[in-house]
């Protein structure tokens, strides 16, 4: 009996603490990212949250339409943990809240990479998000409070 409290016990804890986000021995640097051309060329984190929370869809005058990746992807729960400082039980809950309220849906989900770089490419006002190492030529990264992707402060390391 005091084995299973144990055990328990030990896997209560362990939902507590934070999770590093880890690829090939290297943490997952995602990278906020524009079309090519767009007015946006930089964002605060606090903004960053207020978008992807359903908060504004205007960013320094830009109406802004936010992508996410599938929840449960690696890529959405780093982003949810860094941006929103939120789980994906409490992400899901946020979300079913503002849907009974009556309030503005969630973004738009995306399934891979390729996808989330071809709508932000094509769709005005796209903002959305990618992992470093998947960085197409023709789209525009947007530095996070002044500060660059390449820069080790970086926002979403």
């Amino acid at each position: 009996m005091k084995y299973l409290f144990g055990c328990s016990l030990l896997l209560v804890l362990l939902s507590f603490v934070p999770v590093r986000m880890v690829s090939a021995g290297t943490e997952l640097c995602l990278v906020v990212v524009v079309a090519k051309g767009s007015p946006i060329r930089d964002i605060s984190k606090a903004e960053l949250r207020q978008i992807f929370m359903g908060e504004t869809t205007v960013l320094s005058g830009n109406k802004v339409v936010p992508f996410n990746f599938e929840s449960k992807t690696r890529q959405r729960i780093a982003f949810d943990e860094l941006v929103l400082g939120m789980s994906v039980d409490e992400v899901g809950r946020y979300w079913i809240d503002r849907k009974i309220r009556g309030q503005r849906p969630p973004p738009r989900s995306l399934p891979s990479s390729a996808y989330m770089a071809r709508v932000v490419q094509k769709w005005p006002g796209a903002l959305g998000y990618l992992p470093e190492n998947e960085l197409p030529a023709d789209i525009q990264p947007v530095t996070v409070g002044g500060v660059s992707f390449q820069d080790p402060r970086y926002a979403l390391k």
